[in-house]
């Protein structure tokens, strides 16, 4: 799945003190309100912008001038590490977000500075490849029960989910539906099957409790979890 974030939470710290120590100052913070776009598809690259807090929604512009969401990401991304002159995708805040931006043109210099922090950046550079890939995989492969139980499990992990597996799942129904290359109708209902199958509560519309995570688990490798009827019925 490509959706990045979790990972990195301690990123900001790193490179804001590596600021500190090259300019004087903390990177700047900015905050975006929901909605509202940190950068468009075709804009120069002249940043790097580190996610604090909030979730955005990388999105491309088809031919025919549709919107194909590509992935999601939360606190501990980095953005705009996927292309080179200009971003390859749009940016939008699914909620309200906050982000540190570094410019472009001073990463030789923190990298020098501090190798840590090149590492991490690195190691970014590899999941969120990896992410693809495995996104690349899925849309093929999985069925999907198998695409949806996947993408929850993956939400709910960066979310840090508590111990009654409840997280926030901030994205609309039709974001989630482009992104893992199904219908609405198809995503509304497989979480509606979801639901009366006990694997998942929605506690609210943006809400969500994981009520049998080792059924969504199974389902996500590629097991058939029959109905509990049928179950006993064999």
């Amino acid at each position: 799945m490509c959706i990045a974030g979790g990972t990195l939470d301690k990123m900001g710290k790193t490179a804001s003190d590596d600021w500190s120590m090259t300019t004087g100052g903390r990177l700047p913070a900015i905050d975006i309100p929901a909605h509202s776009h940190i950068f468009f598809e075709g804009d120069e690259r002249r940043t790097l912008y580190l996610v604090e807090s909030g979730w955005v929604k990388l999105y491309r512009t088809l031919i025919d001038g549709q919107r194909q969401v590509v992935g999601f990401a939360n606190a501990g991304s980095v953005l705009g590490l996927e292309s080179d002159g200009e971003h390859v995708n749009s940016c939008e805040a699914i909620t309200p977000v906050k982000v540190r931006t570094i410019p472009i043109a001073r990463l030789p210099e923190m990298f020098a500075r501090d190798p840590i922090f090149s590492e991490q950046i690195l190691r970014q550079v590899g999941r969120q490849l990896g992410a693809a890939q495995a996104q690349l995989a899925a849309v093929g492969v999985q069925s999907a029960e198998q695409k949806l139980a996947t993408f929850l499990l993956s939400v709910s992990r960066l979310c840090d989910a508590c111990e009654y597996g409840e997280f926030d799942l901030p994205m609309r129904r039709g974001d989630m539906a482009e992104f893992l290359g199904l219908r609405l109708e198809t995503v509304s209902r497989k979480m509606s099957e979801f639901q009366r199958r006990g694997w998942i509560r929605m506690t609210s519309l943006y809400n969500c409790q994981l009520v049998n995570r080792e059924a969504l688990e199974d389902l996500a490798e590629g097991a058939e979890i029959l109905p509990p009827a049928i179950r006993q019925a064999g």
